[in-house]
């Protein structure tokens, strides 16, 4: 795998336009976005079937963190999953 740094600008139509180098190989890539959190449009989050605004991304992941989760599972029930998957690949 082979990382490239690129600076540029998202534009009002939240599209992204990038020049690659030349030797970039052709094909799928996957791409990570970072943007300044200070610059971040208004969230959205979904909490109990309600949508409402975050102030900003960090806000979504603290109100995702205080949701219940649905299920926890013993160390057990994971290792007995995990060994039924394995044993489909055979």
């Amino acid at each position: 795998m082979h990382a490239l740094k690129l600076t540029a600008t998202i534009d009002s139509s939240r599209r992204l336009k990038l020049q690659l180098p030349a030797d970039t190989p052709e094909g799928e890539a996957e791409i990570i976005v970072l943007v300044d959190e200070d610059e971040e449009e208004e969230v959205k989050v979904v909490a109990k079937g309600e949508v409402k605004p975050a102030s900003s991304l960090r806000a979504y992941f603290e109100e995702l963190d205080r949701q219940p989760l649905s299920k926890t599972y013993t160390r057990e029930e994971m290792d007995a999953y995990l060994a039924q998957e394995r044993a489909s690949w055979d």
